[in-house]
């Protein structure tokens, strides 16, 4: 997938603007300037946001770079802002020199990825399914799927979350998704398939579904995708996300 580009075909300048405003006020950072830089694509601007531990939605011990439509941000120590300063953006975006870059403070990757929005979706029928929101059905779902899946954040420590399972008493569940509040007006996604039901186009489902509720909300729904996923990008493509930026980061012993 190129990183060029981003901001075309891609999301409407409206929904632009939304994004571009919920990051900014996640650093507390001034909405207007990012939103008066990216309507300058000729000019590419990055933006330098030093650590710091009052921001609730972002560690002091990480540095991270997101590349999102015609900006970039830099969010780290100091330290790290200096070294970084003179690296063109594609280049800062590989993992390879975020951590050659954090090597003396022993960094460790936390991954490359794709950041997708959507802004109308598909329907799909769920009426054969039963769905619930109840906990105890995601953690049946959470023990039927790869430790590995399930590591970084329970399903049932989102805000908003829901399984899916076949009619019938005692029918394991198939599948879950659920999304996270990002500063007022984003959606972050995350959906669940069980190992058994792989492949059969209920992630797809699951994807369109939490997505739907985040619009029914008010929402603009956000997917997160690691870089390289062929699971991951077929799911956004189905559904009708847009691919608007990566985002690259670290963390720091």
């Amino acid at each position: 997938m190129s990183k060029h580009d981003l901001n075309s075909p891609g999301l409407s300048s409206a929904n632009q603007r939304i994004v571009l405003s919920a990051w900014a006020r996640s650093l507390q950072e001034d909405a207007a300037s990012f939103h008066v830089a990216n309507e300058e694509p000729t000019n590419r601007r990055r933006f330098e946001i030093p650590a710091d531990p009052t921001l609730e939605d972002w560690d002091p011990h990480t540095a991270t770079f997101i590349q999102l439509f015609n900006i970039s941000i830099l969010y780290g120590p100091q330290w790290f802002l200096d070294a970084a300063r003179d690296i063109d953006d594609e280049v800062l975006g590989l993992e390879s020199t975020m951590l050659r870059l954090g090597y003396g403070a022993g960094a460790r990757s936390l991954g490359e990825e794709v950041l997708y929005y959507a802004e109308d979706i598909p329907f799909y029928d769920d009426a054969r399914l039963n769905v619930t929101s109840q906990s105890r059905d995601v953690r049946r779902l959470e023990a039927a799927s790869p430790p590995d899946d399930t590591i970084s954040m329970p399903l049932d420590a989102l805000d908003h979350f829901f399984t899916i399972a076949a009619f019938g008493q005692g029918a394991e569940p198939i599948a879950g998704a659920g999304y996270d509040v990002f500063s007022d007006t984003v959606g972050q996604l995350m959906v669940l398939v069980s190992a058994a039901q792989r492949g059969k186009g209920y992630g797809t489902f699951m994807l369109a579904r939490a997505a739907e509720e985040c619009m029914f909300d008010g929402l603009l729904p956000q997917f997160v995708a690691q870089v390289g996923s062929e699971i991951g990008e077929k799911m956004a493509n189905d559904v009708g996300f847009l691919l608007c930026g990566y985002r690259t980061s670290i963390t720091f012993d």
